[in-house]
C-alpha cells in the first residue's frame, strides 16, 4: 500500500503582504459576478482595514498556496461573526473567492475547509454562508461539497448588472473538536 500523495494546496493565514492580491482577486469578483453584492470593488486600503479587523479579532482569515509557491496567493476566505450581538458569539459566516485563473483547482475547498476547522477549534457551534445569486451553482456546491444544507432563500433582496438577485442562505454545525 502506497502514502497517499500529500495535497499540492495548502491554506495559510493571510499576511499584509496578501492583500494586494486579495484585493485584486475580490475586485475582479465584484466587477464581474454577483456573488458578492458590492457594486464598486474595495481599495487595498479598505481591504486592509477589513483584514486588521477580521484577524484582530482572532478570527480565521486564510490564502490558498501552492505547496511549491507558498508566496503564490489562488484565493481567499475568512469568517466574521454573523452578526455583533453578543448571543451570536458562536455562530459565524464565512465567506469564500477564488482568483479567476484557479476556480475548480481546489481552492475553495481547502480555504473552506481550514477556516471550519478553525472556527470549531476556537468553540464555534454555527457556520452560515450567505450566497449572493440563487444561480451561483459554484459556490452552493461547494458549501454543500463540506457540509453545509440549504436552510432558506431571501428572494430579489439585491440588485445588481440590471437584475433582481436573490441571497442564499446555507447552515452547517460545527461538531466540537474530538479529544
Amino acid at each position: 500500500m502506497t502514502a497517499p500523495e500529500a495535497p499540492t494546496l495548502i491554506a495559510r493565514p493571510c499576511f499584509q503582504q496578501d492583500l494586494e492580491v486579495v484585493q485584486l482577486i475580490y475586485a475582479h469578483h465584484v466587477l464581474t459576478g454577483t456573488g458578492s453584492f458590492e457594486i464598486e470593488p474595495p481599495s487595498l486600503e479598505e481591504m486592509t482595514a477589513r483584514w486588521s479587523r477580521i484577524v484582530g479579532a482572532g478570527w480565521p482569515f486564510v490564502v490558498a498556496s501552492p505547496r511549491s509557491d507558498l508566496s503564490r496567493v489562488m484565493g481567499f476566505a475568512y469568517a466574521t461573526q454573523f452578526r455583533d450581538r453578543a448571543a451570536y458569539a458562536h455562530c459565524f459566516e464565512v465567506s469564500v473567492y477564488a482568483a479567476p485563473t484557479t476556480l475548480r483547482s481546489g481552492a475553495g475547498s481547502t480555504m473552506l475547509a481550514y477556516v471550519l476547522a478553525s472556527l470549531r477549534d476556537d468553540g464555534a457551534r454555527e457556520a452560515l454562508a450567505v450566497i449572493g445569486d440563487s444561480a451561483n451553482a459554484a459556490s452552493i456546491a461547494l458549501h454543500r461539497k463540506l457540509g453545509f444544507t440549504h436552510v432558506g432563500v431571501m428572494s430579489r433582496v439585491g440588485e445588481k448588472f440590471g437584475r433582481p438577485l436573490d441571497v442564499v442562505i446555507m447552515q452547517r454545525s460545527l461538531a466540537p473538536a474530538k479529544t
